[in-house]
């Protein structure tokens, strides 16, 4: 049985896909319930077409395939109309962690907002992204951060639909997870258009 993240990306995915003017899409779902369980969620678009970065650590050689694999499908779902766009964005496998707002690097930055839409949808990305002190005789104790192999950030005019991974219980959103529901959207029509 899929995940109940699954299955209110599913639904939301067919709902948007089924919308008869795609490029003024705009679906308001402030409690979505699926058997009984009900789910904040906050997808409201003006376009039927999501925005998509790849972050992928660039130290990480036996994971090359599996990220080149990634991008084959993203390039894939962007030919067929199901994504507008994507980036790519390579980071550091760690990232220290400051206080000076002025000095703070994007990997953190990111972090930071997909922490805040966790919060806000009542998932977990914590189990990916570790937060860790460690000794160094130059800075003292210093905080890390210790960014995941590859991460999916979905968004839509309103901001951040989706990033995986994620978990909520113990039903983990992948990377792969998240591909397998953007193949599920309606190529936009004018990407059957240019065909």
């Amino acid at each position: 049985m899929p995940s109940h993240d699954t299955r209110i990306i599913r639904a939301l995915v067919h709902a948007l896909a089924s919308t008869e003017n795609q490029e003024n899409a705009f679906i308001d779902c402030s409690t979505f319930s699926l058997q009984g369980d009900t789910t904040m969620c906050a997808i409201h678009s003006e376009t039927a077409t999501p925005r998509v970065t790849l972050y992928v650590r660039g130290d990480m050689f036996g994971a090359n395939d599996q990220q080149n694999a990634v991008v084959r499908r993203l390039r894939e779902l962007e030919a067929s109309g199901r994504i507008g766009t994507y980036d790519v964005s390579v980071w550091n496998g760690r990232v220290r962690l400051t206080e000076d707002e002025g000095h703070k690097p994007p990997a953190v930055a990111a972090y930071e907002a997909f922490d805040a839409w966790a919060d806000t949808v009542g998932v977990d990305i914590d189990p990916f992204f570790t937060v860790r002190e460690r000794e160094s005789f130059v800075d003292g104790v210093a905080r890390e951060l210790v960014l995941p192999v590859m991460c999916l950030e979905v968004r839509t005019d309103d901001g951040i639909a989706t990033v995986a991974p994620n978990v909520r219980e113990s039903n983990t959103i992948t990377v792969q997870d998240c591909l397998d529901e953007l193949e599920t959207l309606e190529a936009s029509p004018r990407a059957v258009a240019a065909e």
